[in-house]
């Protein structure tokens, strides 16, 4: 016998050229990039600078606001990293494996270990990972993400497969040829997935805001010293105060370690649901979700198939029934759950050969097998193996659907290639436990089912309508005549004998109103997993489907899925409303700017100001409301929404701020006492603004509110010397008055904004 596949040392020599594949896919950043990202930032340069100026004037209390930036990034650093050591030990489970020939024996690797001149045995669902020649055997593949085209390509001995391409049916030995950066398709991996999401709004949003923010804060800041210059009181010490605390209060710092906090530890709560996210900002996707789409086999069902019975149509008697389909079954090298069922079913001692055979494949819905001097035999769905002119299929094809058992057809050809229906099978599923309250919790949530199967439409009907699917009713049968994708997905909720690129179709034509999320594990749901917004893999599906998912089912429920959903919902809207919490800062920061700036007058905050009330009105509750439930389906953009939330507040600052010094000129009232009237009314407003972006109000967002305002108060009044302020008796009839003149003002404009909004 002749040696095959490569020896220990010629792998090992391989590793030393470095002729590796590589790992094919990071589900977390390594350290160095995690620190990196959380230290190394813009923002970060522009406060060390600040703080530089600052510690120059030796009023050393103004600098606390480096405390809430080494904070921020520590918290960052420390939180991404739990995500990442959750995920790198996770990762085992999820990594793609693959069949290759070594020292004369087929062992099981990961796809990052494959070196160049490997042996690979490849069977259908896999997403090729390396650049390789077919030695043996053929295989049908899917090149569509190299070549676009999304017909199968037939590859048979001598041809070459890529990496990124999926194969959808056969079983062939590959010699590796290209693997790493040398593969021709390398980058096609990474665009796989064609989600909507994968650079999401929020992604976008906080890039265009941290854009804008980045681009003007030093023109502005540059404006704002020459006109304070120009006020003939204000010395360098003044000058580098209010300077800093106006680019302070521009810097959305808080903003993005949030968000990027919120996501981990969000990422950290699926992995305890046993849903292990590949693509971060997918969660976004999630909050969106108001269509989920699901096939029936191993969401609404087991995927634990078995035969009830079989029909007899022909004179064939049931022995040579049993003795056909166990020729064919035995070609099945990797039989799926429906193989496996007849596999277990039809058993005979007579060996028949078998000439040639054509492994099953989604696009045609059947598989062939030539028996030696007897004919070819066919067994998969009915309506592909018979034309509608044929007499047999006007007979049979009404008839032979019974409820929620699965039907598959078995024909025989003879010399005259007259197709002989033989027999039915007729196949059941278990149904999935508490599949019923899991759909009926997601319609409660506003989330529309479609069930996309490639079986019969009467059987997925009948199965949706006992899993409690609503409008089960409603069915279609996709591989009869023209279809307006357009009309039949508003139409209609199960959807039959559907193929690959109709799965994606369909998606298309739901995604033009509704964000939609795609649940398949199987080579043919590959085309919609890379379509949909979201896409949700099995574990136990192809690794094809896992490769491309953001998200994948690590115990293989699809019960979970609300949860998940949920989930997304809940971390989404909280940094959607914590976002509103730091923009006012940003936004009333930039207005005083333009203000102080017009009319050559002092900024009027410091920044140990902004940095007690930033701490107290808005990281700390923040921090704390970022776990609270808020389940309602997210809309809009995410970036307008959070502006039109601060704006009412940031404006009212700057008519405090306004008020406050027009006060100050007319009675002639100390700087310190001025001071104080301004930081009580903006903490007041901010307090307040806490309160109305936290609606509806709880025991526990209404506790942490209370909380906040008492910590406000007391710092306040046991703070002064630090903050500069001095706060008596008698500035109390004026600093309540202004504060609730200040929250009504709130009310109004918000009220207002939020009507012209809609």
């Amino acid at each position: 016998m002749s040696k095959k596949g490569l020896t220990t040392s010629e792998i090992n020599q391989r590793i030393q050229e470095n002729k590796v594949n590589g790992e094919s896919k990071k589900l977390s950043k390594s350290t160095i990039n995690i620190i990196k990202e959380n230290i190394f930032t813009y923002f970060n340069f522009l406060n060390i600078v600040l703080f530089v100026f600052v510690f120059t004037t030796g009023k050393y209390q103004n600098a606390m606001f480096m405390g809430a930036v080494i904070t921020n990034a520590l918290i960052g650093i420390i939180q991404e990293m739990r995500a990442k050591k959750l995920l790198d030990q996770i990762r085992i489970l999820t990594t793609t494996k693959v069949n290759a020939c070594r020292d004369d024996a087929w062992i099981e690797i990961s796809v990052d270990e494959i070196v160049q001149d490997d042996l690979l045995s490849l069977q259908a669902g896999i997403q090729i990972p390396i650049d390789g020649i077919v030695v043996e055997g053929s295989l049908e593949v899917n090149e569509s993400l190299l070549t676009g085209e999304s017909e199968p390509v037939y590859k048979k001995v001598g041809d070459i497969v890529y990496s990124g391409t999926i194969v959808l049916s056969g079983d062939a030995e590959v010699s590796v040829t290209k693997v790493g950066h040398d593969r021709q398709s390398e980058k096609i991996m990474e665009g796989a997935k064609i989600s909507g999401f994968q650079k999401s709004a929020l992604q976008k949003d906080l890039q265009k805001l941290i854009k804008i923010v980045s681009i003007l804060i030093i023109p502005v800041a540059l404006i704002l010293v020459g006109m304070q210059m120009g006020v003939k009181e204000l010395g360098y010490s003044d000058i580098v105060l209010n300077t800093s605390a106006a680019i302070i209060g521009m810097i959305p710092e808080g903003l993005v370690v949030l968000t990027s906090v919120a996501l981990a530890v969000s990422t950290m709560r699926l992995l305890k649901l046993k849903a292990l996210v590949q693509e971060l900002y997918s969660i976004e996707g999630l909050a969106r979700v108001d269509v989920v789409c699901l096939d029936k086999t191993g969401t609404l069902t087991q995927g634990d198939m078995q035969v009830d019975h079989v029909e007899i149509v022909s004179d064939i008697s049931e022995m040579n029934l049993r003795a056909y389909m166990q020729a064919y079954l035995e070609m099945e090298k990797h039989p799926n759950p429906t193989a496996k069922a007849l596999l277990e079913y039809f058993t005979s001692d007579t060996k028949i050969q078998v000439d040639s055979f054509q492994p099953f494949a989604s696009e045609r819905k059947y598989t062939s097998a030539y028996l030696h001097d007897i004919g070819t035999l066919y067994v998969g769905a009915f309506e592909f193996i018979f034309n509608k002119e044929d007499a047999v299929y006007q007979t049979y094809h009404d008839t032979f659907s019974q409820g929620e058992l699965r039907t598959i057809a078995i024909a025989l050809a003879r010399e005259d290639d007259d197709k002989e229906l033989l027999g039915l099978v007729y196949i059941r599923d278990v149904m999935r436990p508490n599949v019923n309250e899991t759909l009926t919790y997601l319609s409660k949530q506003g989330v529309t089912i479609k069930v996309i199967s490639g079986d019969y439409p009467k059987t997925v009907s009948s199965i949706a309508r006992k899993a409690g699917v609503p409008n089960a009713d409603k069915y279609i049968d996709l591989s009869v005549g023209e279809i307006d994708y357009d009309q039949v997905v508003e139409e209609y909720t199960v959807f039959g004998r559907v193929l690959p690129k109709q799965k994606k179709e369909l998606l298309k034509a739901l995604q033009r109103k509704h964000v939609v999320a795609m649940v398949g594990d199987g080579v043919n749901d590959i085309p919609a997993l890379r379509q949909a917004d979201v896409s949700i893999a099995m574990l136990a599906g192809s690794s094809a489907a896992k490769d491309i998912s953001d998200i994948v089912l690590l115990e293989n429920d699809f019960n979970v899925v609300p949860s998940i959903v949920c989930e997304g919902r809940r971390v989404i809207n909280n940094i959607s409303r914590a976002s509103s919490m730091y923009l006012v800062k940003t936004l009333f920061s930039f207005f005083l700017t333009i203000y102080v700036a017009l009319f050559q007058t002092v900024y009027p905050f410091v920044p140990v100001h902004l940095t007690m009330i930033s701490a107290i009105c808005v990281g700390i509750p923040t921090v704390f409301l970022q776990l609270e439930p808020s389940y309602e389906k997210l809309k809009g953009r995410f970036l307008l929404d959070a502006f039109l939330r601060a704006l009412p507040s940031a404006i009212t600052v700057v008519l405090a701020a306004i008020f406050t010094k027009v006060y100050r000129t007319s009675t002639g009232l100390p700087l310190e006492s001025a001071n104080a009237i301004l930081v009580f009314v903006t903490g007041v407003i901010y307090l307040y603004t806490l309160y109305r972006i936290y609606q509806p109000t709880t025991k526990y967002r209404l506790t942490i509110v209370l909380i906040m305002s008492f910590l406000f108060v007391i710092v306040y009044y046991f703070t002064q010397s630090i903050l500069g302020i001095s706060f008596g008796l008698e500035l109390l009839p004026v600093t309540l008055l202004t504060s609730v003149i200040g929250v009504v003002l709130v009310t109004l404009l918000g009220f207002s904004l939020t009507t012209r909004s809609k």
